[in-house]
């Protein structure tokens, strides 16, 4: 069961590594601006995500059925179950253990910049609609001087 539970544990660690590699893409697409793009890796992730739940729900299950059958009480985590297994085993979970916590890592920073560059999109929509707003607005006249006063100039940044 052991080792059933180091190939659940190694597919999850693909998943985790396929997930992180879509990030990077998604950042790509949110810098060019290529909506279609970001719906595929938008929707690969999805993917990811439920095959992600699906391995875990796995995991779970054998941990459990571990637990039963060698009478351990309480939680059992990677670093406990290390102490209980042979050494090649043990080894494997060490290296599997860590590689997950770094793509973990690792996932988490991708995603935050993923964040910040969906935020700045929004706030650069946000003052561009403000702009465009403007624009069509009809001149007013200033009721002391009664001429028309000028529409607040428009700035376009260009820069991504």
């Amino acid at each position: 069961m052991v080792d059933q539970l180091i190939n659940i544990i190694s597919r999850e660690a693909v998943v985790f590594e396929s997930f992180l590699e879509s990030l990077e893409q998604q950042k790509q697409m949110l810098v060019t601006n290529d909506a279609d793009g970001l719906n595929r890796v938008t929707q690969f992730q999805r993917e990811r995500i439920a095959e992600s739940q699906q391995l875990a729900r796995q995991r779970e299950e054998l941990v459990r059925r571990i637990k039963e059958e060698k009478n351990i009480d309480g939680n059992l985590n990677v670093t406990r179950l290390i102490s209980l297994v042979d050494k090649a085993q043990a080894d494997q979970l060490a290296r599997l253990s860590a590689f997950i916590f770094s793509l973990n890592e690792k996932i988490t920073e991708s995603r935050n910049q993923n964040v910040m560059l969906l935020n700045r999109s929004r706030e650069y929509i946000s003052r561009m609609m403000r702009m465009l707003s403007k624009v069509h607005q009809p001149d007013t006249y200033d009721r002391a001087t009664s001429r028309p006063q000028q529409a607040p100039t428009v700035a376009m940044d260009r820069r991504v």
